[in-house]
């Protein structure tokens, strides 16, 4: 959530259109810092010095567009994970859209902006930077757990030195300082074969620091060899003790045991002729934080698959002739952004975990699945031709219509591509790959996210039966109201289903609010009037939807503008939204209520009347009462 803390940076070379956009966003959050730069390079200079949550950068700007920007800013450690929304004229079009990802854009806004837009892509924005925050500032703990290991290693590193100085002094003082000492300590032996080679070593003694570290005992051991007790380490270790009594020098090594599970540092010398002495320290929390690095920097910190940066040198690793034919997969999750807006990031989140699962369960060991950005996945398929992609996409998508979050189902579009010549660009049979994909989501996409709406509205139904027989009706007036003022068929269909979801933001209102039986108190209604704002941004995620978003924002509006949320008037008002604004009034009034009994026709019609040409537009409000109801 952007707040007084939240700094943003807008690059545009118009001045005009900085002085817009700064007057937004701090329309939208008044106490956000608001930092403007006049061309590319000033940018990226603002952005390293400033690391503000979001950066809103214009696509064409003189000397550097906005995808060179947005590239260099995403090569800079300091700024790699700075949220970048392109502003342009051209919305969402395949070939921006590619060129953004390829430069590493997370979002579009599209010129003139939209208020309402701008404040949810910003409040989008800003989770991702606080996401990615909290991924920072765990890899930096981890990185300080490991810097105080090995401190302690190296502070242990320095009492083994002491401890190899020692051995110089009395033999009193030696056996005193090894057996106090917090390191094991085990002296070997170095048996000879025939040919008077090392073979194995007797253990001639251990201190009780090598008791503890391996719970192995002194009389369980002593004048045995490393064959009998620890035989996993037996061609290793006599390895190293032929090492250190052909040199002379001590040796410092790591090695993992199975039998005790652990980590060792170990620092082998030659305390006398045909004997080593071996000095152990266990390390392994030092090598879990380390594994636990090494794992978050190449791997996705939500879905767990392999991310971009892991993806982007491995693709360079695996694009060669040896894994020729090598196929790439591109897949998209249809729908993650109206599930987001409508149900949570939460919920958007576990999406994600289960399309990863799917994904996986689906590949084989060699293949390489990453995350490429919020909804789309990569798959590498080394020596695989078409034929054998086909099967295992057909499987993922087979696997994919069988899983569901809830009563959600979700679908994936995917796209391949076959590369079979080494000389063939692997950047050439990406793009193909990522063409193909987009040609399956265009109908795929909509399918779901349709299907997605009607969850939506059959979840606000389930919170209140009452909406539900509100909105269906108000639907049909709707439908009679734009026969009546002569709409094509096709626009006839769309105000009717604006009217039948005109209330889908009331699925981000406590439903305690919604079935309350009395009146609402001040907070309540604040609360109730949000329900355009949410639905919009529901609606507005979708492409689809995106006019039938903005009757929906606008259908609590009045003609003399005092409405809201956005306090439009006349015909600033879209007249859809001025029909659902008539049709949900007059159901509102004739409808009986736990604390109000419903008014007659007559008084709604009267009551109407009275509020044609203030509440409502007059032209409408006339054709409803002298078209639709005297002709019911």
């Amino acid at each position: 959530m952007a707040d007084k803390r939240s700094k943003f940076l807008a690059v545009d070379d118009n001045q005009d259109n900085l002085i817009t956009l700064r007057a937004l966003i701090r329309e939208a959050f008044p106490e956000a810092q608001v930092l403007t730069a006049t061309s590319g390079m000033e940018g990226i200079m603002i952005a390293a010095q400033e690391d503000p949550d979001v950066i809103l950068l214009d696509v064409v700007m003189p000397g550097m567009d906005g995808f060179e920007v947005c590239q260099k800013l995403k090569a800079e450690k300091s700024t790699k994970e700075i949220p970048v929304v392109f502003v342009t004229a051209v919305k969402g079009d395949r070939e921006h859209r590619i060129l953004a990802l390829e430069s590493g854009a997370e979002a579009f806004l599209a010129k003139p902006i939209d208020e309402s837009e701008l404040t949810a892509q910003i409040r989008a924005m800003v989770k991702i930077k606080t996401a990615n925050r909290h991924k920072q500032d765990e890899q930096g703990r981890l990185a300080r757990m490991v810097a105080e290991k090995t401190a302690e290693l190296e502070k242990a590193h320095s009492q083994t030195i002491a401890l190899l100085e020692s051995l110089k002094l009395s033999e009193e003082k030696n056996r005193r300082l090894i057996t106090q000492m917090e390191q094991g300590l085990i002296v070997h032996e170095v048996l000879l074969d025939e040919d008077g080679e090392p073979e194995d070593c007797r253990i001639l003694y251990v201190n009780e620091s090598f008791e503890r570290l391996t719970s192995l005992k002194s009389q369980d051991i002593l004048e045995k060899t490393l064959t009998e007790i620890i035989p996993e380490s037996k061609a290793f270790m006599v390895s190293k003790c032929a090492q250190v009594i052909k040199t002379g020098a001590s040796v410092c090594f790591e090695k993992y045991f199975h039998q005790f599970n652990k980590y060792f540092e170990m620092v082998a010398y030659c305390p006398e002729p045909q004997q080593v002495a071996v000095i152990i320290s266990d390390i392994s929390k030092r090598k879990q934080t380390e594994e636990r690095i090494r794992y978050l920097s190449d791997h996705d910190y939500l879905t767990g698959v392999f991310n971009r940066r892991y993806y982007e040198e491995a693709l360079v690793t695996i694009d060669t002739e040896d894994n020729l034919p090598l196929s790439l997969v591109i897949s998209d999750v249809n729908g993650l952004k109206l599930v987001n807006e409508s149900f949570g990031h939460e919920l958007g989140d576990e999406l994600l975990k289960k399309v990863a699962e799917v994904i996986l369960n689906e590949c084989r060991d060699q293949d390489v699945v990453a995350r490429l950005s919020g909804d789309e996945f990569i798959i590498l398929l080394p020596k695989t031709d078409q034929i054998q992609t086909a099967r295992i996409v057909k499987r993922m998508r087979t696997a994919a219509r069988q899983e569901s979050i809830g009563a959600i189902k979700f679908s994936i579009s995917f796209g391949y591509e076959t590369k079979t010549e080494a000389n063939k660009n692997i950047q050439d049979v990406l793009k193909n790959a990522e063409d193909n994909m987009y040609r399956h989501k265009l109908y795929e996409s909509a399918s779901i996210k349709n299907k997605t709406i009607d969850l939506i509205m059959n979840t606000l139904y389930e919170k209140s039966s009452r909406e539900m027989l509100h909105s269906k009706r108000v639907s049909e007036i709707c439908e009679k109201i734009a026969l009546k003022m002569n709409f094509d068929p096709d626009d006839v269909s769309q105000v009717k289903t604006a009217g039948l979801i005109h209330d889908i933001g009331k699925m981000g209102i406590d439903e305690k609010i919604l079935n309350k039986p009395g009146g609402l108190d001040p907070d309540e209604w604040k609360k109730i009037q949000r329900h355009p704002e949410i639905g919009y941004r529901i609606l507005s995620s979708s492409s689809e939807f995106s006019e039938l978003a903005r009757y929906v924002l606008e259908h609590q509006e009045r003609w003399d503008g005092k409405g809201y949320p956005k306090r439009l008037a006349g015909e600033e008002i879209s007249v859809q939204a001025r029909i659902i604004g008539v049709a949900d009034a007059f159901d509102a009034m004739t409808c009986d209520r736990a604390y109000r009994k419903g008014l007659s026709v007559e008084e709604a019609v009267a009551e109407i009347r009275k509020c044609a040409g203030t509440q409502f537009d007059p032209q409408v409000a006339s054709v409803f009462i002298e078209k639709v109801l005297t002709q019911s």
